[in-house]
């Protein structure tokens, strides 16, 4: 495994594709894409609430999506995937910016410290499937991690955090060599589910001789830079009248479809199942 280096600037785009092995991805993984388009988006959070509020994690309301502030805004990449005319399977990733991190909501401290050590972060939130097959959606999961991986590559990011029911715990320590960075805890504003917090030390990881199965797929089957460059952008403009402005504005008091100003308080909560 080639070493893989960071610079000293976390906005500058960096195609580490070509320090990767080349390899074509496997048949039996679906398709992933970059959300381009308000449509998208706002199709990929409708599915984030219908799943969530099946599981009893969010309540109801009219405007019949999901997310949180922190996701919305230039440092954000929707992945979804395709399942007949509609959106099958969604995550959401986003970078350390000056909202911060929806895991800030509980481990503020414990991710502060992180930062202090230089570290440069990206959160992977909202996961969410239409199917009920286990098998499949695994092999999703997989594919949108391996976007969510070249994403933090290609911005020049070191560590991946994420935010997991304790079930899935094992998953992610097995597949990517995640760790806990903090004792779990519990979600208030997902009606108090317990959260394993996890933090993947990408950088390092992908030094190993020996890789776990799911860095082993990301790396066989990079996915370069210009794939994200395109991504929805969240301008004001862009926002201004959308179901999300709606929410955002019904839930936390803040409106997307203007400049952000001092005033706009910044609420923040995660979830991934």
């Amino acid at each position: 495994m080639h070493s893989i280096t960071s610079s000293e600037k976390p906005e500058k785009v960096i195609d580490i594709t070509p320090r990767l092995a080349r390899s074509a991805v496997r048949k039996s993984e679906p398709p992933c894409s970059c959300a381009t388009s308000l449509e998208k988006v706002e199709s990929a959070w409708r599915l984030v609430y219908d799943r969530y509020s099946q599981m009893g994690l969010i309540d109801e309301n009219p405007f019949g999506i999901h997310t949180t502030p922190t996701a919305v805004g230039q440092h954000a990449c929707v992945i979804w995937g395709q399942e007949g005319p509609e959106v099958g399977y969604t995550m959401t990733l986003f970078r350390d910016n000056p909202m911060g991190l929806a895991l800030d909501s509980v481990y503020a401290p414990h991710l502060d410290k992180i930062r202090r050590q230089g570290r440069r972060l990206l959160e992977v939130g909202m996961l969410a499937d239409r199917r009920r097959c286990a098998s499949r959606g695994i092999t999703a999961l997989f594919s949108m991690m391996r976007w969510a991986i070249h994403f933090a590559l290609h911005t020049d990011l070191t560590d991946i955090v994420i935010g997991v029911h304790p079930r899935h715990t094992q998953f992610y320590v097995r597949c990517y060599d995640f760790e806990e960075f903090a004792p779990p805890t519990s979600y208030p504003m997902v009606r108090n589910h317990p959260v394993v917090p996890l933090r993947l030390r990408l950088l390092e990881r992908l030094r190993k001789d020996v890789l776990p199965r799911g860095l082993a797929n990301a790396c066989a089957n990079p996915v370069p830079a210009s794939a994200f460059s395109h991504r929805f952008a969240f301008e004001p403009e862009q926002l201004r009248d959308s179901r999300i402005a709606g929410f955002l504005k019904a839930r936390y008091g803040i409106d997307p479809g203007r400049k952000a100003g001092p005033e706009q308080a910044v609420c923040s909560l995660a979830w991934s199942a």
